[in-house]
């Protein structure tokens, strides 16, 4: 790779990071090239970037931004994904790793946290915020229709 390859290699990581509110880092030794692609098919609507970066590359894009301390868990061949949803991103990473033990999670950062893959398979167990709001919703909603129920048995056993 030239450098000028390199540069604007770097250039569009650190454009992505800025959007980005979550970075995870996972090595993948042992997929193949289908169960790669097939990861990078379900993470697709949810990150800006997924891609195999060589560690080096990745540090000089990641000084100076919000997500530097994942720099320090880039030490052997991995790939990166610059997440716009860090959620949702945990949960696919979550369940891929599960069904394919070759993927190993090393870690990651969202928002403020620094994740180890622990870190990273707790977050994954969370509701999303559509669940979130939806049981919200729920909750907004129910007593009102119990009333509604209540009112309407009574209206039928006065007749």
């Amino acid at each position: 790779m030239k450098r000028e390859e390199k540069s604007d290699l770097i250039s569009a990581l650190q454009s992505s990071l800025k959007e980005a509110n979550g970075v995870f880092v996972v090595e993948n030794h042992g997929l193949t090239v289908q169960e790669f692609e097939g990861l990078r098919n379900e993470l697709r609507p949810l990150v800006s970037v997924f891609k195999v970066v060589k560690n080096r590359l990745m540090k000089l894009a990641l000084k100076d931004t919000d997500f530097e301390p994942v720099s320090d868990m880039l030490k052997r061949p991995t790939a990166v994904a610059v997440a716009t949803d860090g959620l949702a991103v945990t949960k696919v990473l979550a369940k891929f790793a599960e069904e394919h033990p070759n993927l190993t999670i090393v870690g990651g950062k969202m928002d403020a946290d620094v994740l180890d893959c622990n870190g990273v398979l707790q977050l994954s167990k969370l509701p999303s915020l559509l669940e979130i709001r939806g049981t919200i919703a729920r909750i907004l909603v129910e007593p009102a229709s119990r009333i509604a129920r209540v009112s309407a048995e009574y209206g039928k056993k006065e007749q």
